[in-house]
């Protein structure tokens, strides 16, 4: 046959590989983006086994309990809170934390959970680009935006609630930009976050700031028009109702009251105190924070007020508990892009650039699958147990049931492990990482206890038989039990210990 005949075949592939090379030619930054996300999951997914922490085997144990009895009214799983009421506002990302496991074990759990954060991250970047912010200006705030959302990593319920609050937020920037009624779809994602998420407090307060900012707008037509009122009355008003919007309905409200206001939570609880706590990750934020405030100021015309107020809210929201400085990062990447106004690049890619990011893509995306299927295939031990230890468990279970009696006082890494592994230990662990169920005073005696600090430290531990510390975290507590007469040591691996103390110790 002669070679002629293979020359339309010939023109074909040349013509869709120049079509491929101008593609990425054209669109060089964005895929530079792509790439960036996929390697931004890549790295999540490498660290899954460290990200299965407390809060983790606490959304397991908590969806278990919701599968298997229905949403909770008061808390059975604890000695220390037992019989009080519990508002367990998370009870749906509980369940499908719970769900997710049972179908693909915590190989599924957490890459679901690096889904979530990654479509909160595309989401971020798509929404940034659809309020107009050139690829460049975006590509130059990922890294930093990330360095702010990189800790909250952990697999946990919170992350049900990211691509959420990345939804409100750009349709919130948007009708800052373009008033619709595209803005009411707000209020059923904070009906389905509050069912999620305790963090639906922060979408409220954007919404009810776009209200607010919807009246200054309006303010020569207040007057003169009621129907202008209804806007932002449905906003101002509409957004603190969805809280209500609960199996627990009025009941929330204390459990809000008690999250907000608690000054015991955020002096025991690490993720609830200020972020100067945290010199690494203040440093990125009060970076931010400056470029942030510095672009409004150079381009106040590229932002609307309720970019301004709801930024600032949210610096401060970050600056006071720094866990929330996941979500200032992700607006911060709907906007800083837009309120720098660099210009988009003018000068087109050349062939050679258009290869690069083609190789770089499929680089991307080869080690984004080879994660993804490494996690599936590898040990579930090896993820569960990159902390635990099951020798502790042994220990533990080989103890409370020789004495059906005996209790335990366990650190919070240890409790809802613990409660996860083995159903008879419900109600016979001192306390879990739900501290909400506590008083203050019980939270300042735990703290006591686990510090060593104190004449009578060791009240909190008054009933309780079975100690399960971290000596590197609790030096001084583990010494003194020890030290106790009759005091016996069950299991010590250098770092994790059980002790086992002596009937009279224990009263």
């Amino acid at each position: 046959m002669s070679s002629l005949a293979y020359a339309p075949a010939r023109a074909r592939r040349g013509t869709a590989s120049r079509a491929l090379a101008d593609a990425f030619s054209e669109h060089g930054s964005d895929v530079l983006l792509a790439v960036a996300m996929a390697a931004i999951a890549t790295v999540l997914i490498g660290f899954l086994p460290k990200a299965f922490n407390v809060d983790s085997w606490l959304a397991l144990v908590t969806g278990r309990q919701v599968a298997q009895h229905g949403i909770p009214a008061n808390e059975t799983l604890t000695a220390l809170a037992h019989g009080r009421t519990w508002i367990d506002q998370q009870w749906l990302s509980q369940l499908t934390s719970y769900g997710l496991y049972r179908v693909g074990g915590l190989a599924l759990l957490g890459l679901v959970n690096v889904g979530l954060i990654m479509l909160g991250v595309g989401g971020a970047v798509l929404g940034a680009r659809r309020l107009g912010a050139p690829a460049r200006a975006v590509m130059l705030a990922l890294p930093l935006c990330a360095w702010l959302m990189f800790p909250s990593g952990e697999v946990r319920t919170q992350e049900f609630a990211v691509p959420l609050f990345v939804a409100v937020a750009y349709l919130l920037a948007r009708d800052g930009r373009s008033p619709s009624n595209r803005v009411y779809w707000c209020l059923p994602l904070l009906v389905l976050w509050a069912n999620l998420h305790g963090t639906v407090t922060l979408g409220v307060m954007l919404v009810a700031i776009r209200g607010v900012t919807l009246v200054w707008e309006r303010r020569s037509r207040l007057t003169r028009s009621l129907t202008a009122w209804l806007r932002p009355f449905a906003l101002i008003v509409g957004a603190p109702l969805t809280l209500l919007a609960t199996p627990y309905g009025l009941q929330a409200v204390p459990y809000y009251k008690a999250m907000l206001l608690s000054s015991s939570l955020r002096h025991t609880v690490t993720e609830w105190q200020p972020i100067i706590a945290f010199p690494i990750l203040a440093g990125g934020f009060f970076v931010a924070a400056a470029i942030l405030l510095w672009s409004f100021r150079r381009n106040p015309a590229r932002t609307t007020p309720w970019d301004r107020l709801s930024l600032i809210a949210m610096m401060l929201g970050a600056f006071s508990v720094n866990r929330n400085t996941l979500f200032f990062g992700l607006e911060a990447l709907i906007l800083l892009p837009v309120s720098l106004n660099l210009r988009p690049g003018s000068r087109p890619a050349s062939p050679r650039a258009a290869r690069v990011n083609l190789i770089a893509s499929a680089t991307a995306l080869l080690a984004l699958l080879l994660a993804i299927a490494t996690t599936f295939v590898r040990p579930a031990s090896s993820i569960e147990f990159s902390y635990q230890r099951l020798g502790l468990l042994h220990a533990v279970q080989s103890a409370t049931r020789s004495d059906p009696s005996l209790k335990v006082f366990a650190d919070v890494r240890f409790a809802d492990w613990l409660l996860w592994r083995d159903l008879s230990l419900n109600g016979r662990i001192a306390n879990d990482a739900r501290f909400e169920l506590l008083s203050g005073e019980e939270m300042n005696r735990l703290q006591q206890a686990f510090e060593a600090n104190g004449r009578n430290w060791k009240q909190a531990a008054e009933g309780y038989g079975l100690i399960v510390a971290d000596r590197t975290q609790e030096p001084g507590m583990v010494a003194g039990f020890m030290h106790e007469q009759g005091a016996r040591v069950l299991y010590n691996d250098g770092q994790r210990i059980v002790i086992l103390r002596s009937g009279r110790e224990a009263l």
